[in-house]
């Protein structure tokens, strides 16, 4: 007999309000490809760097063969970068809720560049529950991005956006989450109601 399943994140209250923490999904097959994907960065950076100087020209100046190869270089750079950021977030990140009588705030632990964001809970209207289901497919081009977007199963509008967090969290713990901060006192009916359009 299956087990029930206990979910992904922790959530609790405390005396300054309530507190979710939700560890990053841990997609296996991203992590393998973005490794491997690492190891040969990192090889191929330790054996064309030293070939450098070899680029020069009569004048001593760079040929065009050296420019192409430090343009090459600094796009590699920025590419192995932004996969080491991401890889670090599959493997260690977590987001991080707090949410207050006053406001939520959003923050993301090693998650490198997300700027820490805070919410006025007045203004944050309509809370509610959308998962977006996610099969990486390595074949498939149509989805290769969506491994970088944010898939927030908790939802709330805010002016004329749309805030999500508890990213690739199933829609019955997501429901779960929302019904104990309901019943808790930190989101009232207020903030699951649809906003009013303003008319300017």
């Amino acid at each position: 007999m299956e087990r029930p399943y206990s979910g992904i994140a922790t959530h609790y209250e405390t005396p300054t309000g309530y507190s979710i923490i939700v560890p990053a999904k841990k997609h296996l097959p991203i992590i393998i490809i973005f490794s491997l994907w690492l190891v040969g960065w990192i090889q191929s950076i330790i054996f064309f760097a030293p070939t450098l100087e070899n680029f020069s020209d009569n004048t001593g100046g760079l040929s065009f063969e050296g420019i192409f190869f430090i343009v090459w270089l600094m796009l590699s750079m920025a590419a192995g970068l932004f996969v080491m950021k991401t890889l670090m977030w599959y493997l260690i990140g977590k987001e991080i809720i707090t949410i207050d009588r006053e406001q939520i705030s959003i923050a993301r632990k090693n998650d490198i560049l997300f700027r820490h964001k805070i919410y006025d809970l007045q203004e944050a209207k309509k809370f509610h529950v959308e998962e977006e289901h996610f099969e990486f497919v390595f074949w498939n081009q149509g989805n290769s991005l969506d491994i970088f977007r944010n898939r927030g199963t908790i939802r709330f509008e805010y002016g004329f956006q749309t805030i999500k967090f508890a990213n690739d969290m199933d829609q019955a713990e997501a429901n779960h989450i929302l019904e104990s901060l309901r019943a808790s006192g930190y989101l009232t009916t207020t903030n699951f109601c649809r906003p009013t359009n303003r008319i300017v």
